[in-house]
């Protein structure tokens, strides 16, 4: 918040247990937090009417009897309330499956304390009307708050699980955490002192030449092994898999007739262009469509474009896409150097011209065909959690960490979870 010295959370969902679960397992997670209910914070608000009346400032104001470093609020209309969202430096939406929606309707209703209400119907009645209620109100008001949210946690994703990477994200972007950034001056001040001491080596102390020679060849050495492994993983997966290229590429001539490869302009390192290939997953004029449904966007406004149930996707593309046989052609990206095994995904022009200056750290290393996300959740985690972890990537990145990255790939796409 910019005019408070704390982060303030807004977390919200269908069931309130689980959001309570989740901001708990949070504040477990950053050691400063404290955990509150919408309704806690605002006791003399009755309803969503109510809280809807209260400004920023006066939002603000009981926002300051907490010291705490990190204010974590949770409810099921939170992020529907404007003033809130505009407090608030993260908002998350955490999804729940129909059981657990079921559960929480049930016993929040009290059903078995309504001997009155049930002498003039049968039970299954009253468990029928207090269910169309329940959903009425998810669609109605709390579903929809969803397009505010930055981070979404999946309904299958155990709560303890899901916030290691949220709280990560919290402390990286915390200002009071980040170093202020430098002046013009000052910047330049210090880009010439770094320009002098590379210039003059003779300025160097014998330790930092050693450590400077040392560190090369620790980088070298890493870059080397990834390469290997990329040309040694590619060649066998080739050879294993060129039946299964075979089959897929017969049954999307049979399907419409149309060309079996796609392939894209995508962004690789530094910003280089390169071809794209994929197994063709969608009608012919896909990419004409795509701007008519664009508002129909599982993030809307988010930069790269999802839709779970997207008309285009042909029969056998859907079935490709969900355990990503149509990205294997891009194997022949890795073998020639445009690609990697393991990488942020390259991006489509069209995305990168949205990037800000931090988003463009994707472009740094040569993208692949996995990552921390993509073994993370894929499709369902959004833009802004992808650049995190793309960027724990770069910065972490290494010989046995791309293997264990691998390895979690295959379990990744077996299930099918997040790719649509």
């Amino acid at each position: 918040m910019k005019t408070m010295q704390r982060s303030l959370i807004s977390i919200a969902g269908p069931v309130l247990a689980r959001d309570q679960e989740v901001a708990q397992a949070l504040s477990d997670r950053l050691q400063k937090g404290k955990v509150l209910s919408c309704h806690s914070l605002f006791p003399n608000a009755k309803n969503l009417s109510d809280m809807q009346k209260l400004g920023i400032a006066e939002i603000q104001t009981i926002l300051e009897a907490f010291p705490e470093e990190y204010l974590i609020v949770y409810g099921d209309n939170l992020l529907s309330l404007e003033s809130m969202r505009k407090l608030s430096t993260l908002r998350i939406y955490v999804d729940a499956d129909e059981l657990d929606i079921v559960t929480s309707a049930l016993q929040s209703s009290k059903l078995t304390n309504k001997k009155e209400s049930l002498r003039g119907s049968t039970l299954s009645e009253e468990v029928k009307k207090i269910l169309q209620a329940t959903s009425e109100h998810i669609e109605a008001e709390v579903s929809k708050t969803r397009q505010y949210a930055d981070i979404f946690i999946n309904s299958d994703e155990e709560s303890a699980e899901a916030v290691v990477s949220v709280a990560r994200y919290v402390v990286r972007t915390d200002s009071q955490k980040t170093p202020k950034k430098m002046s013009s001056d000052e910047r330049k001040a210090r880009v010439d002192e770094m320009l002098h001491q590379y210039r003059n080596p003779s300025s160097q102390t014998r330790k930092a030449k050693i450590k400077k020679k040392l560190w090369t060849f620790v980088i070298q050495t890493t870059l080397f092994l990834k390469r290997l492994l990329d040309i040694m993983v590619t060649l066998v997966a080739l050879l294993l898999l060129s039946p299964l290229f075979a089959i897929v590429a017969l049954l999307i001539k049979l399907t419409d007739g149309g060309p079996v490869i796609y392939v894209q302009t995508r962004i690789g390192k530094q910003g280089k262009p390169f071809p794209f290939p994929k197994f063709r997953s969608m009608v012919i004029n896909a990419d004409k469509l795509k701007d008519t449904l664009l508002d129909q966007a599982e993030r809307k406004g988010d930069i790269t474009f999802k839709m779970k149930k997207d008309p285009r996707i042909t029969k056998i593309g859907g079935f490709i896409r969900r355990f990503s046989i149509d990205e294997l052609p891009q194997l022949w990206c890795v073998l020639i150097g445009d690609m990697s095994i393991v990488g942020p995904r390259p991006p489509v022009p069209r995305e990168v011209a949205l990037y800000t200056q931090e988003d463009r750290r994707r472009l740094e290393v040569t993208p692949g065909l996995t990552g921390i996300w993509q073994v993370s959740g894929r499709s369902d985690i959004g833009f802004k959690q992808q650049v995190e972890l793309d960027v724990l990537y770069i910065e972490s990145h290494g010989f046995l960490l791309d293997l264990k990255l691998i390895l979690k790939t295959i379990p990744a796409v077996l299930t099918g979870k997040g790719a649509y």
